[in-house]
């Protein structure tokens, strides 16, 4: 095999390839990626980690001689890498690879193109769905955002199940849980052919992710499956990821619709307090953080840990219902607020010791159910902390001044206003 490669633009596709797979043992086949070339002047890259595959054409190449060669991500993928000419020449004969950019020449080691695994082949596969591209890619961040890592038993911990439905409406759905959460996303479709469950390991999912975000957010995804293994078809690309051989929870037997508390409040500004709350909550075992929602008040949210410090803040939020003091793992909660994305969200409380939904407030496309966890006395403010964390004596008597200050003000403004006789200038 001969190619005069165009480097970036076979860069783009070589390393799309490579992150299906296997980097753990540089000698081992399936840390390498198999390129083949025909005489149509077609190049396809392959890869596999033996759990998810890829098969993607490269562009910017010219084909002198057609053939097929495995070629090892950390010996040629990190030449291709460094070189800096614009375009080099391969050559692959049965024992050797010769990359050759201008004056400059490297050989090196290849492996046995007959080791290669074989990869799925999608062509007997029924298709299931077409969906766009960008409505894929919010699918899999949201629906894998309530699975764990890495797998664990059971085995749909570490899983994200895809749904297709027809009947009134044709939808697709994709949910996750690891038993203390779950994330439920959902959208229409135009195009479903087939009522399917696909049970796809989270961590493939989410590197496909990565993949179709390379990709023009409008293109069109083939969804395909034989029972065994899903693929996911761009017009360039092709992702395969084998099926997990388990049953998925009745995760709709789980969701209720009970709320005594809901707290309505942007997203980003709760965010961004929860990241300095966790300063002090990720030193706890438990890493726990305590809110107290009061109805028509503000939320203040507490961390406290005995050898490391105690922290809490107020934010303006609207809240309705119950008071309520409840307590959440700090991570859980905010992986939840970041597959919300940004904007204003809801949250709802159905008790302590109940779930907690958040939703967006435009629209109920996507649920992240969290269970709380049970606070303790080390996870509220002591006793002896009470008067830190009390207003300011300088903060009270300013709050007072600024209210008797009004309070003598108003007073002139009203028999100013009774004057009709008197002219003012307008105020800007």
């Amino acid at each position: 095999m001969k190619l005069e490669l165009e480097r970036q633009s076979f860069l783009k596709a070589w390393q799309t390839a490579e992150k299906s797979a296997s980097t753990k043992s540089p000698k081992d086949i399936i840390s390498a990626i198999l390129v083949k070339a025909d005489e149509n002047n077609n190049v396809t890259l392959e890869a596999t980690d033996l759990k998810s595959s890829v098969k993607c054409r490269a562009a910017g190449v010219r084909v002198i001689e057609p053939g097929e060669a495995v070629l090892s991500i950390n010996i040629f993928g990190n030449l291709l890498k460094k070189i800096t000419e614009k375009n080099i020449i391969l050559e692959v004969n049965q024992e050797r690879g010769l990359l050759i950019a201008g004056k400059n020449k490297a050989r090196f080691a290849i492996f046995n193109v007959d080791d290669f695994p074989k990869l799925p082949d999608s062509g007997q596969a029924e298709l299931i769905c077409e969906i766009m591209n960008a409505d894929l890619i919010r699918l899999i961040n949201e629906g894998t955002a309530a699975s764990s890592q890495p797998q664990d038993f059971p085995k749909y911990l570490g899983t994200c199940l895809f749904r297709t439905s027809m009947g009134d409406s044709n939808e697709i759905k994709s949910v996750s849980t690891d038993g203390k959460r779950l994330a439920l996303s959902k959208m229409l479709l135009n195009n479903v052919q087939k009522v399917q469950d696909l049970m796809l390991p989270s961590a493939a999912l989410k590197e496909l992710s990565k993949m179709l975000a390379t990709s023009n957010a409008e293109d069109t995804v083939k969804i395909l499956s034989d029972n065994s293994v899903a693929w996911f078809a761009l017009p360039e690309n092709e992702y395969s990821i084998r099926l997990i051989d388990s049953t998925f929870p009745n995760y709709e037997r789980i969701l209720n619709n009970e709320t005594r508390t809901t707290l309505r409040i942007s997203r980003d500004k709760l965010l961004t307090v929860i990241d300095r709350i966790d300063i002090i909550a990720r030193t706890t075992p438990a890493h726990i953080m305590a809110l107290l929602l009061e109805a028509n008040g503000e939320l203040v949210i507490t961390a406290r840990a005995p050898e490391a410090g105690t922290t809490r803040e107020f934010l303006d939020a609207g809240i309705d219902g119950d008071n309520m003091q409840i307590g959440f793992n700090v991570s859980y909660f905010e992986d939840g607020l970041r597959a919300l994305g940004s904007g204003d969200i809801v949250i709802e409380f159905s008790h302590e010791e109940g779930q907690c939904r958040m939703t967006r407030s435009e629209d109920n496309n996507f649920l992240y159910m969290l269970m709380p966890a049970r606070l303790s006395m080390q996870d509220t403010i002591a006793d002896d902390e009470i008067g830190d964390f009390a207003p300011s004596q300088e903060n009270y008597n300013q709050e007072n001044q600024d209210d008797n200050n009004s309070s003598q003000e108003q007073p002139q403004e009203s028999q100013e206003n009774n004057n009709p006789d008197e002219k003012h200038e307008p105020v800007y």
